[in-house]
């Protein structure tokens, strides 16, 4: 069983956040929600969670319609991205309040507070009080308050994003642990496509207050039904480049043209939008590499981490570039730029949706 919305729609602030959105999520799953900050992602948790009702639609929980059901009466726990304690509790009596809530015996709760507490690495922190601790170690609070409950489904709206990397790094590695040990669903709200990428095993992309795309992680980031599938799930972002297809070529400017048998052969003719992961674009200063080759200028040069993100330009073209190959370039140094028409893919121009997937993810999918 699981968790089912449908038709779920919901306005706020006149603007309709959630619309006839349909979706559903199986057992024991880690999903995760990516979609850009505004565009509806708390909205759609607090409507699962029931602390705000639909306009329109259902929620079932394991096929019972829970959607009237007060979030008191639901088996749900939400973490937020502010860290919410009981500033005059404990650590431990923070982690234990939901249970006293429910009226568990003594034990039981010091046995569930000790065990949760040892997961997340905060048993030294059991006797103070939230003020003294760090931003992660208070954020690991109000996780382990979240855990304890042993909820049917627990949501998590951008947790991390109040946290150093560092953090977020090693909380993603402890959160994907957690959540393969437990039975429990969970739903964790995210603008960065690296959180979807390190922790969820399926990955739903919200946008215009509908999941226009959801599946396994790998799937999604493979063969991004949409525009903006790739444009969210993509980092840097993806790259689109307009093209008008006519006899047998995809033309993108006058001497940048692909043959459609390198990529999408039974394209008929008209405007169209290609789209291709920086990573996919391979950058020298010393001729081509294969593929489709272009001249381009370096308008700028980023080191980030290991890798370098440049920013190119061809002509009236604009694109983004990542290599993980560490070289000096020059601002407005003449490189060559390679393609693979089979890592590209093919977007309709008007209502954004694909076309025609990457010829060579088709195969690494079947």
């Amino acid at each position: 069983m699981g968790i089912e919305l449908k038709s779920i729609s919901k306005t706020t602030d006149g603007y309709k956040t959630l619309d006839n959105l349909d979706f559903s999520i199986a057992d024991r799953s880690f999903v995760a929600i990516v979609a850009p900050t505004g565009t509806g992602k708390t909205t759609l948790l607090r409507v699962m969670a029931g602390l705000e009702k639909p306009e329109k639609g259902a929620v079932l929980v394991d096929g019972r319609d829970v959607t009237t059901v007060h979030v008191r009466k639901r088996n749900v726990a939400m973490v937020y991205q502010q860290f919410i304690n009981y500033p005059s509790l404990t650590v431990y009596e923070n982690i234990a309040s939901p249970l006293r809530v429910a009226k568990r015996p003594k034990l039981e709760i010091d046995q569930r507070v000790r065990a949760v507490a040892e997961q997340l690495q905060i048993v030294e922190l059991l006797p103070r009080l939230p003020q003294e601790l760090s931003g992660g170690q208070q954020q690991r609070v109000a996780i382990a308050r979240a855990l304890i409950k042993d909820a049917r489904m627990i949501l998590f709206d951008e947790p991390l994003g109040n946290l150093d990397y560092k953090l977020r790094e090693d909380l993603r590695v402890e959160l994907k642990n957690l959540a393969a040990a437990r039975s429990t669903i969970f739903v964790y709200a995210t603008t960065e496509p690296i959180d979807a990428l390190m922790m969820a095993s399926e990955v739903g992309i919200l946008h215009d207050g509908k999941i226009i795309q959801y599946g396994p992680m790998e799937s999604v980031y493979k063969q991004p039904n949409h525009v903006k599938a790739g444009e969210y799930f993509s980092d840097p972002p993806m790259n689109f480049l307009r093209c008008e297809v006519s006899d047998g070529e995809a033309v993108i400017t006058p001497d940048f043209r692909i043959p459609l048998a390198m990529m999408a052969a039974d394209l008929a003719p008209g405007h169209y939008v290609l789209g291709i992961r920086a990573h996919h674009i391979t950058v020298t200063s010393e001729g081509g590499s294969g593929g489709i080759t272009i001249d381009a200028k370096v308008e700028l040069a980023e080191v980030v981490g290991s890798d370098i993100t440049m920013h190119l330009s061809h002509h009236s073209l604009e694109f983004i570039a990542l290599s993980q190959e560490f070289r000096t370039f020059e601002l407005d140094q003449r490189v060559t730029v390679s393609f693979n028409p089979r890592q590209i893919h093919v977007f309709d121009v008007d209502n954004g949706r694909v076309v025609s997937s990457a010829p060579d993810n088709r195969t690494e999918n079947r």
